[in-house]
């Protein structure tokens, strides 16, 4: 066989390859994603991979929360926030996004909000456009100054990170670490095993498609 012929035989294989590892993570992206069937302007999406009743769950002060979010088409927001289900007076909290490293793991931040009031109930946002990319792994999270309850997406509609040991009953379902809330974010995140929390509802943060 010729150089030339050689060549373009690697280069099919490796197309083959490129070609399949697309309609694979296509494939995740469009079960383990929020939007399957497109995405309507004005309404909000989260980090769940399915339909399950969100839940609720109390802030620590100084902890990081962070969790995987995909999306099976390219996906442009004009907000970023959570639902705030009992307020805590003066508490505030921050949503964080982060790219993901070749592992998989969260590593650059894309974007850290400035503080949000968690001191009233409701939809407590940032404006931000910004279009997330079909099928790539983002890390979505927040940031507490306090214990505000947020609301939570289901264990049963969170990505599984593994169990934590052969004889594990729950799954690990979040990224958490504790820094000091009035410092920035971790950039890059460095993730390491002792961020994986098994068994906690991820925190629920809500986009709106523009």
């Amino acid at each position: 066989m010729s150089r030339s012929s050689r060549l373009l035989s690697l280069m099919e294989a490796i197309g083959a390859d490129i070609k399949a590892l697309n309609s694979g993570l296509n494939v995740v992206s469009m079960f383990a994603s929020p939007g399957v069937g497109g995405y309507v302007s004005g309404n909000q999406y989260d980090n769940a991979f399915k339909a399950g009743a969100s839940g609720t769950l109390a802030g620590v002060a100084d902890r990081i929360d962070l969790a995987p979010f995909f999306v099976p088409l390219n996906f442009t927001v004009d907000r970023i926030g959570v639902a705030v289900s009992t307020l805590v007076a003066s508490a505030q909290g921050k949503c964080v996004v982060y790219s993901s490293n070749s592992s998989g793991w969260p590593t650059n931040l894309i974007k850290e909000t400035a503080a949000l009031d968690f001191g009233t109930t409701g939809y407590r946002y940032e404006n931000w456009t910004y279009t997330f990319q079909k099928n790539i792994c983002y890390w979505v999270g927040v940031r507490h100054s306090s214990t505000a309850t947020l609301r939570t997406i289901a264990l049963t509609s969170a990505m599984s990170l593994g169990l934590p040991s052969a004889t594990g009953t729950n799954y690990n379902s979040l990224l958490r670490r504790t820094l000091a809330f009035a410092n920035a974010a971790p950039n890059p995140w460095n993730f390491t095993a002792t961020d994986l929390v098994a068994g906690v509802t991820p925190p629920s943060i809500r986009f709106r498609a523009l």
